[in-house]
């Protein structure tokens, strides 16, 4: 059962959210829990699938944002957006749906229909070739992976995992997962691009990679198009 928790610095607000998102899921048939987050009180993500965040300062939100995602790299976001600059600034982060606060009943229903489509439709593992064994990886966990002298280097947030596969191999099993090549020796998953740049991307554990010139115009157009698939506007 999807459980969702609520961060907002608002009381009155936040209990307009919980009340929607249950209103929404009990309507749509979605079984699910909603809680309160309060970072303060030294909160740890623990089985939530899912939080919405909303801050009257979009500074403030992204900053929680960051907080939580070093918390849990694969935890879903919903960030609310007050005003329509807040949706174009929302783009250079990894979440996971952008709603209106003006059209929040209707925007929550459209979320909590796109999280029930994601948990039943997408498997979230890969399996990887290394050290004698395959390996199950949650695609989320997965930063980005590069070849060097011949090896294949899986980045996880938590380390690297060799891979005896090639990079190319590695590219056809991931195909529709959101990854993108940036460069002959780059392979990068999109939900943790934080930045993207002419000639490098800033991902959201701080590293950055290399775009080449080439390869720049299709990384840009992919990522535009994977923002788009994921309904971030």
């Amino acid at each position: 059962m999807p459980r969702i928790g609520i961060l907002c610095d608002r009381d009155e607000e936040k209990k307009t959210i919980r009340y929607i998102l249950e209103l929404s899921a009990a309507r749509e048939g979605i079984d699910c829990s909603v809680c309160g987050i309060d970072m303060e009180q030294g909160w740890r993500s623990g089985d939530l699938s899912c939080a919405v965040l909303s801050c009257g300062n979009r500074e403030t939100a992204f900053g929680y944002a960051r907080r939580l995602w070093r918390q849990e790299p694969s935890l879903l976001i919903v960030f609310v957006a007050h005003k329509a600059e807040d949706i174009f600034a929302a783009l250079g982060m990894p979440f996971f749906h952008t709603v209106r606060y003006l059209e929040l009943e209707q925007d929550l229903k459209a979320a909590l229909r796109k999280l029930g489509r994601i948990r039943i439709s997408a498997p979230g593992r890969v399996g990887f070739t290394g050290n004698g064994q395959t390996m199950l990886i949650p695609c989320r966990e997965i930063f980005y992976l590069d070849s060097e002298r011949h090896e294949i280097r899986l980045h996880l947030g938590e380390g690297v995992l060799l891979v005896k596969e090639t990079l190319a191999q590695c590219e056809d099993k991931l195909r529709g997962r959101g990854f993108v090549r940036t460069d002959r020796s780059f392979l990068v998953n999109m939900y943790h691009i934080r930045c993207l740049e002419r000639e490098n991307l800033l991902l959201d554990n701080g590293e950055r990679l290399y775009v080449s010139r080439r390869r720049y115009p299709e990384v840009k157009l992919a990522f535009e198009n994977y923002i788009r698939h994921l309904d971030f506007i």
